[in-house]
């Protein structure tokens, strides 16, 4: 996908399983929005991003939460697909991993919405005058 597909088109994310599909999407619509959140920091910020740790750790525990996401959801897909297929015959438990989804995906859309909504200089003055600086 170029990049101006990627910034108009929600991309897509396959699972096999129907049950898993309202999770899917909410994790395609939160790639887009991490996409479009960090082409705006670059806009916005220019070079000086480089040097803004506190938007780079949101960045970045955006990036963890949605790879993590996309990990527990391809792993829980690949059990809904397998189970019965040894004879299996228990239901299988799966609380864990759709609390695990549901509390990375609301953490990733939390540091998204702080790289617009924080209140970073209020944080460095008040370090720059404990320091004394």
């Amino acid at each position: 996908m170029n990049r101006l597909g990627a910034t108009v088109r929600t991309p897509n994310v396959p699972v096999q399983s129907a049950e898993l599909r309202g999770f899917a999407g909410q994790l395609g619509r939160l790639i887009w929005r991490f996409n479009v959140a960090v082409n705006r920091a670059l806009v916005v910020y220019r070079e000086p991003v480089l040097d803004m740790q506190l938007i780079q750790e949101r960045i970045a525990g955006a990036a963890m939460e949605l790879f993590a996401s996309t990990c527990a959801l391809s792993r829980w897909d690949s059990e809904l697909q397998a189970r019965g297929r040894n004879g299996e015959k228990q239901l299988l438990d799966f609380t864990a991993p759709e609390y695990f989804l549901r509390k990375s995906i609301r953490h990733a859309k939390e540091l998204l919405a702080k790289l617009n909504d924080n209140d970073d200089r209020a944080l460095l003055v008040a370090a720059n005058t404990a320091l004394g600086q």
